[in-house]
C-alpha cells in the first residue's frame, strides 16, 4: 500500500510532513485538478453562444488530520502550532498513489481544536495556490553544451574497428521534451570560462540577449518565468536587448530546441537550462 503525505517546507526551510508517524490524513482535497473558468458571449443571432476565453483558476489545498498518538499530543500540538505560519509561504509536496509533486502556497487556514487533551487530535490545514500548477520534482538540468558518453567502463574490444569514445554536442543546441500538461519556462545558466561578449538564448526564432562582456568565472542566470537577468547574483535587467522577449521563450508541450550564441566567445559558455513540468494534479 503506497502511504499519501503532505510535506510542507517552508520558506525558511523548516519542514513538516503529515502522514507519516506522528499524523494521520483523514482528507485531503484541491489536488486532483483546478477549477476551469470559461468565458462566452451570447450570439447577438440565434441560439447559444461563443466561447471567447478559459481560465484555469487559482486554487484551495484542504488537509485533515488526526495525530496517532494522544499521550504525545501536547508536543505534536506545540509543533505544529508553531510551523504552520500565515507569515511564510510553503512548498507542498503531495505525494499520492507513488507520484510527488509540488506547488506553492500560502495559509488560507490552520486550527487544532481544542478538546479532550487524552483523545486523538484533528488538525486542519487550508493553503491558498495562487498558482494552481503542481510542479515535477525534478527540474531537469539539461547541459547545452554536453559530452555525450558513448560506452562504459571496462570496456573490451574484441575487433579492429573504430570507436568513439564521447561526442560534443558542437550544434550548441539540445531538445527539450516536456509531457506536462502546459508550457513552462526554464532558467539558463550561463557559467563562463573565458572571455565572452553579448552571449544570447535561443529558442526557434526567439531569443533574450544581454547586452555585456564576461570574463571566466562570471555566472549569468536568464530567468525566462520572472524576466529577470542577474550577473554574479546582480540584476542586469537593463543591460537586456530591447529585441528580446521572455515570453516566446515558452517550452510548449512536446519538444523543442534551446541554442545559445555570443558575438564572441561562445566556446567558453557552458550552459545548463532548468525547468519543472507543470501538471493540473497528481
Amino acid at each position: 500500500m503506497k502511504t499519501t503525505t503532505v510535506r510542507c517546507v517552508r520558506s525558511d526551510n523548516k519542514e513538516f510532513t503529515i502522514g507519516l508517524s506522528d499524523w494521520k490524513i483523514t482528507k485531503l482535497e484541491g489536488v486532483d485538478a483546478p477549477n476551469i473558468s470559461i468565458f462566452s458571449d451570447k450570439n447577438a443571432v440565434g441560439d447559444g453562444a461563443i466561447v471567447s476565453g478559459d481560465r484555469v483558476d487559482d486554487r484551495d489545498i484542504y488537509v485533515e488530520a488526526k495525530s496517532r498518538f494522544p499521550m504525545r499530543n501536547e508536543e505534536l500540538r506545540s509543533r505544529a502550532v508553531r510551523f504552520f505560519n500565515p507569515k511564510y509561504t510553503y512548498k507542498i509536496h503531495v505525494t499520492y498513489q507513488g507520484v510527488t509533486r509540488w506547488i506553492e502556497g500560502k495559509i488560507e487556514g490552520f486550527s487544532i481544536p481544542a478538546g479532550n487533551v487524552y483523545r486523538n487530535m484533528t488538525m486542519k490545514v487550508k493553503f491558498y495556490c495562487a498558482d494552481p500548477y503542481f510542479r515535477s520534482e525534478d527540474n531537469f538540468g539539461n547541459d547545452i553544451a554536453s559530452e555525450t558518453k558513448m560506452f562504459g567502463f571496462p570496456f573490451i574490444q574484441t575487433a579492429k574497428i573504430k570507436t568513439v569514445a564521447s561526442a560534443y554536442n558542437f550544434a550548441k543546441l539540445v531538445q527539450i521534451s516536456n509531457d506536462g500538461d502546459v508550457g513552462t519556462y526554464c532558467t539558463a545558466r550561463v557559467k563562463f570560462n573565458g572571455d565572452a561578449t553579448n552571449p544570447k538564448i535561443v529558442k526557434d526564432d526567439y531569443f533574450v540577449r544581454v547586452i555585456d562582456s564576461f570574463v571566466a568565472g562570471d555566472i549569468l542566470e536568464i530567468d525566462f518565468s520572472n524576466a529577470t537577468i542577474r550577473k554574479n547574483g546582480e540584476n542586469i535587467i537593463q543591460k537586456i536587448d530591447r529585441q528580446s522577449t521572455f515570453t516566446s521563450m515558452n517550452l510548449d508541450v512536446g519538444t523543442s530546441q534551446i541554442g545559445f550564441a555570443a558575438d564572441t566567445g561562445d566556446a567558453n559558455m557552458s550552459v545548463t537550462i532548468y525547468y519543472n513540468k507543470l501538471y493540473l494534479g497528481v
